[in-house]
């Protein structure tokens, strides 16, 4: 079959952000398919580009189609509307000059993806699979990014009509699968397939000692976040912790990555005169497990947003394929499965004092993080094992058709 793929923020290992899209797809060309996946130009995709409005690659036997839209983590949040609204325009010209199309599997963010999806459905009379990744408008709107009344009817109003004309609605976590439910009007599928884990790319078997002694950490309990830095991701909490554990030289934070806010984290940690806290450059996804091995914990951490707790982080999964434990700071699926599998711990949302005190408890029990460690990795092959979920997707696929 023919899967027109449409996804604004795809990325390859050789950029620095989650991958989902581009491992199904090459997953479901390995199986038989062909893929048609429209994308825009994404400033840490990893995609080589030029300034054309329309170009074609080939990725692992995907037919990429990039569209001359423009995003990034560090644009406004108008330029961030405009790209999103050209993109929608540029996709329905894309996908209206893809032939011979079976079905149609667009995944947000943003909501706007939905907008080329049904275009493209009613014109070529195809099916529609919605994967919604980050519940779109309830999470800016809840995070007050947006709060002009009239703007939040039109995009509830999208993001139900989105809903009511696809055949079929994948989530990443049974938290927003309860959320998504509560919008549809009607009974409709919902599948749950979350992020999936890199099992070769992150495993507990690389040597991680070179980027410690490059590095300086020696015998440090080094606790590493990975990806976005922005409003959503709270890392002032981070900030916070270190201010709060300054005294204790045998424990340092890593943040690597970029965002709008990763000015504001680096004159915090000046200001503050912190040396327990390293922020660093975003590194492509294969660099990035010479990290992780290097690292004791991993941190996702997010703002004091309740509605976020039912994410589902990439570095989530990257920390258990790589064999290390994972520190929340709030609770949600992730703690359950963490807790359940004796693979890390949770706290309560933002409480800053439980999160302390697991990083003291942390760095008192080396036996344990090790052990931790190993059930984590466990838990990475078993649960979230990147073949199976894709295989899962692609059976979802075919019963629409």
């Amino acid at each position: 079959m023919h899967i027109l793929y449409i996804h604004q923020h795809f990325a390859t290992p050789a950029g620095s952000t989650g991958t989902r899209s581009y491992e199904f797809a090459r997953r479901w060309v390995k199986a038989g398919h062909k893929i048609t996946l429209i994308t825009g130009h994404y400033d840490i995709g990893g995609l080589q580009v030029d300034k054309t409005l329309y170009q074609k690659q080939t990725i692992e036997g995907i037919n990429v189609v990039v569209v001359g839209t423009k995003y990034s983590n560090k644009q406004s949040y108008l330029r961030r509307i405009t790209s999103f609204l050209s993109f929608c325009l540029l996709s329905i010209y894309a996908g209206m000059r893809t032939k011979g199309v079976d079905v149609i599997y667009a995944s947000s963010t943003p909501l706007t993806v939905g907008i080329p999806a049904m275009v493209i459905k009613w014109v070529k009379r195809v099916p529609f699979i919605f994967e919604v990744r980050d519940q779109w408008p309830e999470i800016p709107i809840e995070l007050n990014i947006i709060t002009n009344s009239f703007l939040i009817k039109i995009l509830l109003w999208l993001e139900k009509t989105i809903y009511k004309n696809c055949s079929s609605l994948i989530t990443l976590s049974p938290g927003a699968a309860v959320r998504i439910r509560a919008v549809l009007t009607e009974e409709k599928p919902i599948t749950i397939i979350p992020n999936s884990c890199d099992i070769d790319i992150f495993r507990p078997d690389i040597d991680g000692s070179a980027v410690r002694q490059r590095r300086g950490w020696k015998d440090k309990l080094v606790l590493l976040h990975t990806g976005a830095m922005g409003k959503v991701n709270g890392l002032d909490f981070v900030i916070d912790a270190a201010e709060r554990l300054k005294d204790h030289s045998d424990i340092i934070f890593v943040l690597i990555g970029d965002g709008n806010q990763k000015p504001f984290l680096e004159s915090r940690v000046k200001k503050l005169g912190l040396t327990n806290v390293e922020i660093l450059s975003s590194v492509p996804k294969g660099e990035l497990s010479d990290f992780y091995a290097a690292a004791d914990i991993g941190l996702v951490i997010i703002g004091n947003f309740p509605i976020i707790e039912h994410n589902c982080a990439n570095k989530f999964f990257d920390s258990l394929s790589a064999g290390k434990p994972v520190l929340l700071n709030y609770s949600g699926w992730q703690r359950k499965i963490l807790e359940g599998n004796e693979a890390g711990f949770g706290c309560d949302l933002c409480n800053l004092d439980q999160f302390v005190e697991k990083v003291l408890y942390l760095n008192s029990h080396s036996r344990q993080v090790e052990q931790m460690g190993q059930n984590a990795r466990r838990v990475a092959v078993k649960n979230f094992n990147r073949d199976d979920l894709a295989k899962q997707a692609l059976e979802l696929i075919s019963s629409v058709i």
